[in-house]
């Protein structure tokens, strides 16, 4: 398995990047991984060398410049071929290669639109977040920013594609699907809703009905969560936001006096774990669904231990070749006219 990984377009410096990716070569599921660093290449070769790492299974790509955060991403596509981002997707050759990176989301959208296409008859792709839940397991929210004017069709090719995801990656035999809304009532939501839940009867999908957001971390009653990307990224930064906002508070809490201390330090195994199991770094990136190609996301702010975990989340995925389990079950849906 060989992982193409950009070390330049995130916001983490190029060596936390590098360590990310030495440190999942290191690891025990790591050992039948080849990873290729784009980016730098002389900064590269430095760093893996000073780090004493075995270099057998680290090659290179030379991409001298950066897309950056601020880029409009379209634009800064077609202008910097010679970009890390650009480079790593077009060194993509089969479905045994992954492209990881930590740039500009809709940069790595376009540069895999542009250079390995859609999967036949998908409309748009969608990024697939995998999220805990306190007591149904992992549940899958997709699209969290790759389409954020979607229509009906996107949405309801999102569904299709997550469902594919939440079979071959995470075991779920038979997927309940539903859709994001205000209300769980079948009268709730909007123009773009409801025709979407039209579309999805169309389908042999196991369609579960509404999903409120409050129950995404509780007991979502579905394995896959439909959305716009728009709303979706909201979605996903606010339980970023909340979920550190949360440890926060805690922390806060347990200095406020000598007793709360002594409390704090008893719990503090505790609070370590939640902090683990709600952090962005337990899997490290998101699959960009839809397209030719085994690409993933990872959050602007990866720093090594998110980026080892990337790569070994990104690997395990791609062995069950999920353009083709798309390309499948999106030629088996008519939506009709």
């Amino acid at each position: 398995m060989k992982v193409l990984l950009d070390t330049k377009s995130g916001d983490a410096p190029p060596e936390e990047i590098i360590n990310g990716a030495i440190g999942a070569l290191q690891s025990e599921s790591g050992r039948d991984l080849q990873v290729t660093l784009v980016g730098d290449e002389k900064f590269n070769r430095q760093h893996v060398e000073s780090q004493e790492s075995n270099q057998r299974n680290i090659s290179y790509i030379n991409a001298p410049h950066r897309i950056s955060m601020e880029d409009t991403p379209t634009k800064a596509v077609r202008e910097n071929p010679d970009s890390s981002l650009v480079k790593g997707i077009k060194a993509i050759k089969d479905k045994s290669q992954i492209f990881i990176s930590s740039g500009n989301t809709g940069a790595v959208v376009a540069g895999a639109l542009f250079n390995l296409g859609r999967i036949p008859g998908v409309i748009r792709p969608g990024l697939a977040g995998v999220i805990p839940t306190v007591k149904s397991g992992k549940v899958i929210l997709i699209d969290i920013g790759a389409t954020t004017d979607a229509d009906a069709r996107n949405l309801a090719q999102f569904g299709i594609m997550g469902n594919s995801f939440a079979r071959k990656v995470l075991g779920k035999e038979e997927p309940k699907v539903g859709i994001l809304n205000i209300g769980a009532e079948q009268s709730k939501g909007n123009r773009l809703t409801k025709k979407t839940i039209d579309l999805l009867h169309k389908t042999d999908l196991k369609y579960v009905g509404n999903v409120e957001p409050h129950l995404l971390l509780t007991n979502p009653p579905a394995d896959v969560v439909i959305c716009e990307g728009f709303t979706g990224n909201i979605l996903i930064k606010a339980f970023e936001g909340g979920s550190e906002g949360t440890i926060g508070f805690f922390k806060k809490a347990i200095s406020s006096s000598l007793r709360a201390k002594i409390g704090g330090f008893i719990l503090r195994p505790v609070l370590e774990k939640l902090k683990h199991e709600l952090s962005y770094a337990q899997f490290g990136a998101v699959p960009l669904l839809g397209v030719r190609g085994v690409v993933f996301v990872a959050h602007g702010r990866s720093e090594s231990r998110a980026i080892k975990n990337a790569i070994l989340y990104a690997s395990q995925a791609s062995r069950w070749d999920l353009p083709g389990e798309i390309e499948a079950e999106i030629k088996r849906v008519d939506f009709g006219e």
